[in-house]
Parts: structure tokens; sequence; C-alpha cells
């Protein structure tokens, strides 16, 4: 029976909170040297051995087709020369959903996790220096703390189902500022389902879902400057957030044209 992985993996270090490919090729024993696992000697020990045993008993070669969600992953995934002729990128699936006219309203919309590895602590920043633009945050984490008593960032905590899509829907754009190595990232594509552009950090596979200059921009993953340059770019310039917006509105119709013709 053919047997298929679907790999989701991120690479970043718990303890330094940086970006680590240490343990690709087969490098097992970096996680140990860097206690990634729960910040534990002995734990980070224990998944040495588990992933080195794996590989000693050749259990990989049973493996005929690894799907990685974006070809960040697969590039990473085919530098062990066990999988590089495994790996087939695929992006992840979303539900369909029926365009609608939205009238947009004035805010910025962040909705996520607010923890560091997802850049909300640079968007913090950005925000505060800019004051004129108003932002709001959909979400929940560990640095919801520091969010309070910043004038220009409304928190409307967690959000899902019709009232998150209604917040996506009518903000101007929205922004995926994430610090480590994203894959496929959901809120991406949301975004732009529901017609709104996205002003996404250029790292991971979040590069392969934006169409800079026609769906979104992109920014310099962790720097502030960058990110405000372009925030204050998509805010000062409605009529392109409506050209990206209409340009994913095109790309929603041509894709009901191709299902019709493919159907007849």
């Amino acid at each position: 029976m053919p047997t298929i992985i679907d790999n989701i993996n991120m690479l970043n270090n718990p303890n330094t909170h940086q970006n680590c490919e240490k343990c690709l090729g087969g490098h097992f024993v970096n996680c140990m040297k860097g206690k990634c696992i729960h910040g534990s000697t002995a734990k980070s020990a224990i998944g040495m051995m588990e992933a080195e045993f794996w590989k000693w008993k050749g259990t990989y070669k049973y493996i005929d087709t690894m799907i990685c969600c974006s070809e960040f992953m697969k590039s990473k995934m085919d530098s062990n020369p066990l999988f590089a002729t495994k790996t087939v990128a695929m992006h992840n699936f979303i539900d369909k959903v029926e365009w609608k006219e939205t009238p947009k309203k004035d805010y910025v919309l962040y909705f996520g996790r607010f923890s560091e590895e997802k850049g909300i602590g640079t968007l913090i920043k950005v925000c505060k220096e800019l004051p004129d633009v108003q932002f709001i945050f959909a979400g929940t984490g560990p640095l919801e703390e520091s969010i309070k008593g910043v004038s220009n960032i409304k928190n409307v905590g967690f959000q899902k189902g019709e009232a998150l899509e209604k917040l996506i829907r009518e903000a101007r754009f929205s922004i995926y500022p994430s610090e480590w190595y994203e894959n496929c990232p959901f809120s991406v594509m949301e975004s732009q389902m529901y017609g709104t552009p996205v002003l996404g950090a250029n790292i991971g596979g979040i590069p392969e879902l934006i169409q800079v200059g026609k769906t979104g921009e992109l920014f310099e993953s962790g720097n502030g400057e960058d990110l405000k340059k372009k925030v204050e770019k998509l805010w000062g310039d409605k009529k392109l957030c409506e050209q990206y917006s209409k340009k994913m509105e095109m790309g929603n119709r041509m894709l009901k044209i191709y299902k019709f013709v493919m159907k007849s």
C-alpha cells in the first residue's frame, strides 16, 4: 500500500526564539545540543535518539510521497537525500465562498495568535508609531497584555465564523507579520478569499501566496521600518487597496469560468 505523509513542521528553536535549520539533512544531534524539545536536555536527547533510530532502521524508505504544503518546506525537506525524490508541494485547501461586494471600513486587521513568533511585538511597535492608523486585533495569546494602552489598537479578542468573516471582509487590508517559518498560513488565504489584500512578511511560504502588486505587498520579516513604510503606503492609497481587491474578484470570476468550461 502506498504511504503518504503530510509534512507541516516548523523550524524554530524554542529557547533562542530564532529560526533554526541545524537538523536538516539528518543532523539530529543538534536537537539535543539546542535543547529544542521543551527546553529539556533529557527530552531533546530522547527526540534525537528516536529520529536516529528511525533513520538507522531505514523506515523512511517505505514512504512513497511526502506532501509539503509549500515550495519553501519542500526545499527544506529536499536537503535530506532520503526525502529529495519523494516530496511534492501542495498548498492547503480552503472552503469555497461566494464573492460579496463589501464596503471597506477604515481599519487594518491582524487576526491570529498574539505571540512573539507571529511578529506581534514588531507590529505593536509600528502601531505606536502610526497613531493616525486604526488597527483591529482579533485573537489571543501570551502577548495580549502588550496591546493594552495602545490607543489605536482595538482588541476584539478571539473571533470565528461570521464575526471573523465580517472583520476580514470590511478591513482595508490585513497584516501577517510572522517572524518564523510559516508554510501555508490559512490567515493569508482567508483574507484573500474574502477580498481583502494582505501585507505579509517575506518569510517561509508566505510569498508563495501573495502576488506583489496584484493581491498585496511583502515586507522584510522582523524589519519594523519596512513594515511601517508598507503600512503607510497602503493606508494612504485607498485606490491601490481597491485595485488589489478587484484583482482578487477577477481571479474568482476566472476560476468559475474555467470550471464551467471544464464541465462543458
